[in-house]
């Protein structure tokens, strides 16, 4: 990989500022464009000599969202300049790029991982795998909007020479892109919920980063990606009952760091932790479904439904029946 990285013979190489244009401008070409509510949507084509797929574009005032989905026939790198003062988020849902800046490590950018970042003076490159699929959803936020949102502290952002700005990304930011991509914003509601959608992402972004300032070892990294991976195992198998050890086995992780790790990441223990998401769940099915108990308890990993609703009243201080009862209830009194 250190050979690729620093490879620009096996390549094309494409001077974007120079060409005073965008890497989709060069690659691509414009196919359908339409606007409503101060929303552009504009779609993009490959140009077969660089590959196959599309490239998609929403811009409204102070932001822009780029959704590409192609594979190159090669890699390409592109060298850029920017100076406007905006937030970057990207996530890369499949892929990989490499960030190069003079004078400073190179970033690698792979599957299920993303930043946030400043970018107010960028001069670098940026590399894109080719012989591969390249799925990328990057946001560009203006400073002067997220003022005029009340958000003017953006000090904790990073900037593209900072180490670790890459962060691996999970279950809820990953829900939260798959709903952009998926939702129709053609009209003043649409736009207002995607404005919501995209501060909760960066709200969420803003978070995590939190979280990976606590973890400041480059090997401790890895560790923090692993109990994140470990979170979405469980919220995955909830129907199971996993021990510590099985799941530090699954995850690679040794068996105290894991536990130490994750109460202080999460704030509780795992065990805490996989309890309360069982118990989430049994309450969402209680409420949106007719099943009978034992099912719910064997759909959070309880063979027996007598100590599944003991464990349910443990956390809601009624039993399922109870809790299911006194949601009929408000439901009969709300309607009435």
């Amino acid at each position: 990989m250190d050979k690729k990285r620093r490879d620009f013979i096996n390549c094309e190489v494409i001077n974007l500022a120079k060409l005073k244009c965008d890497f989709k401008e060069v690659i691509a070409i414009s196919k359908q464009k339409n606007e409503a509510f101060g929303i552009l949507n504009t779609e993009y084509q490959l140009k077969n000599n660089y590959g196959e797929g599309c490239i998609s574009l929403i811009e409204f005032q102070g932001v822009s969202i780029h959704y590409c989905n192609f594979k190159l026939t090669r890699d390409l790198v592109f060298y850029a300049e920017s100076n406007e003062p905006s937030i970057q988020m990207s996530f890369l849902i499949e892929g990989e790029k490499i960030i190069s800046l003079r004078g400073y490590e190179d970033v690698l950018n792979e599957s299920q991982e993303g930043y946030l970042v400043k970018s107010e003076d960028f001069k670098g490159y940026v590399r894109v795998t080719g012989q591969r699929i390249f799925k990328e959803i990057r946001i560009s936020i203006a400073i002067d909007y997220l003022k005029n949102k009340g958000l003017k502290d953006l000090n904790s952002v990073k900037n593209y020479n900072d180490s670790g700005i890459i962060q691996p990304f999970y279950k809820n930011i990953h829900s939260l892109i798959i709903f952009i991509l998926e939702t129709n914003f053609q009209n003043i509601s649409g736009r207002l919920l995607l404005e919501s959608k995209i501060l909760e992402l960066l709200s969420l972004q803003l978070e995590q980063s939190k979280t990976q300032r606590q973890v400041n070892a480059a090997g401790n990294n890895k560790i923090l990606k692993k109990i994140y991976e470990a979170k979405e195992f469980m919220e995955a198998n909830l129907n199971e009952n996993y021990s510590i050890k099985e799941m530090s086995k699954t995850m690679a992780l040794n068996e105290y760091i894991f536990k130490k790790e994750f109460k202080r990441i999460f704030g509780c223990t795992i065990n805490e932790f996989y309890m309360q998401q069982k118990m989430n769940k049994a309450s969402e099915l209680l409420r949106a479904s007719q099943k009978p108990i034992y099912e719910i308890a064997e759909a959070v990993g309880y063979k027996n439904a007598t100590h599944f609703s003991a464990a349910f009243k443990r956390v809601y201080k009624l039993s399922p029946k109870q809790f299911r009862n006194r949601l009929f209830e408000s439901e009969a009194i709300g309607n009435s």
